[in-house]
């Protein structure tokens, strides 16, 4: 079995790797990663937790 956050983290991390700023980044990740609005601003808010590392 998953974890609920599984998702979330998922998206974070992508998130956090993107070079530029995603436009409309609450529906990209909804539709990306089937987040629902509240699950999308969690996955923002830990997105600004995590440092890229060099290279992915």
């Amino acid at each position: 079995m998953t974890a609920p956050d599984d998702p979330m983290r998922a998206a974070a991390l992508w998130l956090a790797a993107q070079p530029e700023p995603i436009p409309h980044v609450i529906p990209a990740l909804k539709e990306r990663f089937g987040l629902t609005g509240l699950q999308a601003c969690q996955a923002i808010a830990l997105a600004r937790n995590i440092t890229p590392q060099p290279g992915g």
